[in-house]
């Protein structure tokens, strides 16, 4: 499964801003999984390579 780095704004705290990483099949899944942790205004970036491989073991949301 590909990973990707977010960056996305709380619904609780207007000015909270969270990133880190997220595992998910696709872009799509990945929006799906950030909304129901309660983030929007999400822009995601894919991690490829053997990065991505060692990103993938401490995602933040899986």
């Amino acid at each position: 499964m590909p990973v990707f780095e977010y960056t996305a704004v709380s619904n609780n705290n207007e000015g909270h801003v969270e990133s880190g990483r997220i595992v998910a099949k696709d872009k799509i899944d990945a929006f799906d999984k950030l909304k129901r942790h309660g983030l929007r205004l999400v822009k995601l970036q894919k991690i490829e390579g053997i990065s991505a491989i060692f990103k993938k073991l401490t995602a933040d949301i899986k």
